[in-house]
Order: structure tokens, then sequence, then C-alpha cells
């Protein structure tokens, strides 16, 4: 049975009479668009379709709980006892660890212990347990001839991947033919949900792969774009909030470089929509979050807009209606373009801003760009602006911190 230790019948009544079913209905939402599943429902169903030993249904519905945002302790431990049912030992192993070392002191974590023979302390985390797992690492990024994106490498489920790290996308996203290439096969729920991206609207299916950034590994809820139909999916594998928002993270493009730094999930205060501190630093511009995405307010041509901070995009972006809304028009010099994103691209023009403003950093003559009929419901803060700076957006303050 892989060196597992078996967990008793009494055990996992125990463990379910602990887990008092709590509701818990989470709106995931992809550029915009919310998407609500009810994870507990789906976490419920998983627990009678294990007890009836229908293991792989149960991982099933276990990772459509996860990919609505359920991240519990009792949720990894369940799909790791699944895989042990169904002989993935090396994977199940991965999981018992994580639930003991990311939630010590849990029922769960002390079974899941128990389960790996008892090789990992079952007690809440000592100085030396939480040191045991890196806090913090900084790795280099690289951009490509044809755009200007921060591309990192990193492995996933082992395999080593180069993704787009992407702060407008809410979701870590991959088409299926990447994951294909690189030899990653994970359990996923088909057609979970609908996502919106620059190009329209597509159907993704979810599930969750380990992700190692640098030293720090992270499990991680994932889209999967269906790219046999042409025209849905983005072309390079999108590394977003789903992973971001665990850190507080430091992006240089002068030293280029990333540094993420692990915060404490309740650490994280969620502000309500629309509000954000003002901070005495003046290097430093308040955030709020629209669902998982950063907005903050900026200037454009000297009036303020709300705009989403988005390494991801090439230029900063509009949608043909967010510029009637900002009383702006395409100047009669622009030239024809193509915005192309999660599903598809959208015909447009690109031109350039007389000025954009965020904080303490102001710069001329923007490269900008609008699409007709683009999905998104604010303007993209993208590349063309964030180049040369370097910043840390910092999720327990709710700040994104510019250095000189």
């Amino acid at each position: 049975m892989g060196n597992f230790s078996m967990v008793s019948v009494a055990q996992l009544s125990s463990l379910k009479r602990v887990f008092a079913s709590r509701v818990l209905c989470l709106s995931l939402v992809f550029l915009g668009a919310p998407v609500v599943i009810y994870a507990q429902s789906s976490f419920d169903t998983g627990a009678k379709q294990f007890a009836q030993g229908k293991y792989q249904d149960a991982l099933n519905s276990f990772y459509a709980a996860e990919g609505s945002g359920m991240k519990e302790a009792k949720l990894y431990y369940y799909v790791a006892l699944c895989n042990q049912q169904l002989k993935n030992y090396d994977r199940a192993r991965l999981l018992f660890q994580y639930v003991v070392k990311q939630f010590p002191g849990t029922d769960a974590a002390n079974l899941s212990a128990q389960a790996l023979g008892g090789s990992l302390s079952t007690q809440p985390a000592t100085s030396a347990t939480a040191s045991a797992q890196p806090q913090e690492t900084t790795i280099p990024f690289s951009s490509n001839h044809f755009a200007r994106h921060i591309l990192v490498n990193v492995l996933v489920n082992g395999q080593p991947v180069t993704m787009l790290l992407d702060t407008g996308a809410s979701y870590t996203t991959f088409a299926q033919s990447v994951l294909t290439k690189a030899g990653i096969k994970i359990p996923t729920v088909k057609n979970a949900m609908r996502v919106v991206g620059v190009g329209g609207e597509s159907s993704v299916s979810v599930g969750r792969v380990m992700i190692q950034f640098g030293e720090i590994s992270q499990l991680v809820p994932i889209c999967i774009q269906d790219d046999t139909i042409p025209g849905t999916a983005s072309s390079m594998p999108l590394l977003g909030q789903s992973f971001l928002s665990a850190f507080n993270y430091e992006i240089d493009y002068r030293s280029r470089t990333v540094r993420v730094v692990r915060i404490k999930p309740e650490s994280v205060e969620k502000p309500k929509r629309g509000v954000a501190s003002r901070p005495r630093d003046n290097n430093a511009v308040p955030f709020h979050r629209d669902g998982n995405l950063i907005e903050v307010t900026a200037k454009i041509n000297g009036r303020e807009c709300d705009m989403i901070l988005d390494t991801g995009a090439e230029s900063v972006a509009f949608s043909d209606k967010t510029m009637a809304a900002l009383g702006l028009n395409v100047p009669t010099n622009s030239n024809r373009s193509y915005a192309s994103g999660v599903g598809g691209r959208r015909e447009g023009y690109s031109f350039s801003l007389d000025e954009v403003q965020l904080g303490p950093i102001v710069k001329k003559y923007v490269r900008a760009s609008s699409a007709n009929y683009m999905a998104i419901s604010k303007p993209l803060l993208g590349h063309s602006f964030l180049e040369g700076t370097a910043f840390t957006v910092d999720n327990e303050a709710h700040v994104i911190r510019f250095y000189p």
C-alpha cells in the first residue's frame, strides 16, 4: 500500500463529526465573469462517494469543490485518501505531507501523519517546522522577441513549464496541449465553468496542480482550456491570481526578477468592494479587488480611471466601450491591430496616450490599444506603462509600493 498506514472507519467518522458542514458559496471570477459554484455541496457529494467506494467520482467532486474556492485541510486530506485508494501513492504522499505542513494541529493533519506512518510531527508547527517550508524566493524572468511579457520557469507537478506571470488573470490557466506535451496528467472536472477573457467567452475544465516557484511550492486550482477548438485558448500558460494572491510579490523590471513572500491567509483582510485605505507613503498606491483582480485608480490624460493591474497585457488596453465611457476617441493616425487572449482575438487599433499616471509614476506617450467588443469591464494597465519600474504588491496592506 505504498508504505501508508490505512485510516480506520472510526477515524473517518470522527473526522466527519469534527468537520461540521458549513455552507460556503464563492464566486469565481475570471476577467470579470462571475461563476457561482457551491463548494460545500461538491465536498459533501465527494464524501458520500468516498464512503461508497467510488473513489474516482469522489476525486472529481473534491476537485470541483477546490475549483469553487475551498482550500481547507479536510478537502486535501480526502483528495489524498482518494489517491491512496486509487494506488496513486506518490501523489497521495505529497498531499498528506502538504496537509501536515500547511494545516498543523488540525485533525486532518494528525490523520495525515498517521497515514504517513507517523514520520512527520502531528503537533502544531514549531519554529523549526515552520522554517522547513521556505517562506520566500526570488527567480529571474525573461521575455520573448514578440512581446515583453514576464516569462518564468516553474515546475508543474515536477515537470518544467514556462509560464506568463499575469496579474490580470483571475485563475492560473493552461491549454490542454501544454499539459499533454509536458506529460502532466491530472483528474479534472470537464466543462466546470465558463470564463471571459480578451477574446470572448469559453468553457473550461478545472483541476489542481502543485506549482514550484523557485524554492516555494503551492497547490493551485487551475483552469484548462480545450485548444482543439481554434481561437479559444491562450497560447501561453498563465500564472494568475489563484497562485499570486497567496503571496506578497515584488516585480522588478530593472533587475528582471520576481520575488514572492508567503503570507498567512488569515492575515489578509478582505476589503469591501471599492474600499481601499489611503497610505501615507507617497510611493504606495492603494488597491482593491474586483473579484480576484487588482483594481487601481490611475489617470489617463489627466482624467481618473479605474484600471486592472495586468502584467499579461502588452500595452494599456481598452475595449471600445471603456474608451467611450472615458470620452476618448481612437486617433485618426492609429494603426489596425488585434487583441489576443483567452477566448480568441478581437480586431482593434493601436495608438499612443499623451500621459498615464499611477501614484508617483508618470509616463508620456504610452503605447495603447483598443479592441472592438472586447469582453473586459475596465481598461488594463499593462506592460507599456509598467516597463522600467519596480514595485511590490502587498496583499496584506492592499497597496502597491513603487521603488524610486
